[in-house]
């Protein structure tokens, strides 16, 4: 029936590298990796030399932790309903739109909290919207394998904002270039998620338009 069975994970896996649509979500995601890792490593140290208080930190970072949450069933919900991949470069372009407006500034106690409250809400809402657009491109079998290697994209571009973050610190003694290219590259991430190419796969589009067709 056209499930997909008979495809082994190296044929999957060749299939989704030779998809522009997917390559592109998988840089994209790259993108994410770096903005939020950068986050999370740097903030703290950032705001200790700004001369605010830990406990502020501490809530801040509890703060994401807790918009996580909304922001994951906002995302999925509204990826049922409207474009993924318009959803999915929005949350990369707001990411960095509000780090230009959190860091054009010094940051006070109540700025940093509600930065944290809006960041959280677009940390993990790219989860449902990523797993959504590998089903729809490759369907339902290798969703896990197919997630999982841009994931990893997801995973090099951590790495690359921790320690491209404090690179660029001991280097210039600021964080001023470091969240400039973070801003930067979300910015460009997210306009180029948001024309990925979303047509499905031609075996995934060759079984949908089978089950569509009338029986003989």
């Amino acid at each position: 029936h056209g499930t997909g069975v008979a495809q082994t994970v190296g044929e999957a896996v060749r299939e989704a590298a030779g998809h522009s649509g997917y390559i592109m979500m998988a840089i994209a995601f790259f993108v994410c990796g770096l903005q939020l890792v950068f986050l999370t490593t740097h903030l703290p140290s950032y705001l200790d030399l700004c001369g605010i208080d830990p406990s502020v930190t501490a809530s801040a970072l509890a703060l994401i932790g807790l918009f996580n949450v909304f922001g994951s069933y906002l995302f999925g919900w509204l990826g049922g309903r409207y474009s993924k991949r318009g959803l999915l470069g929005g949350i990369y372009i707001l990411r960095s739109l509000i780090m230009i407006a959190y860091f054009i500034a010094p940051p006070t106690p109540t700025g940093t909290l509600i930065f944290a409250a809006a960041m959280g809400s677009l940390w993990l809402g790219v989860i449902p919207l990523v797993n959504g657009l590998v089903v729809h491109l490759f369907g339902m079998r290798y969703m896990a394998t197919l997630t999982g290697i841009a994931f990893f994209s997801h995973q090099l571009g951590s790495f690359i904002g921790a320690w491209g973050g404090g690179l660029i610190y001991g280097a210039l003694g600021s964080y001023e270039w470091a969240w400039k290219s973070c801003v930067g590259i979300g910015l460009i991430a997210g306009a180029l998620q948001m024309t990925m190419n979303t047509r499905p796969s031609a075996r995934v589009a060759a079984e949908r338009a089978a089950t569509l067709s009338p029986s003989i």
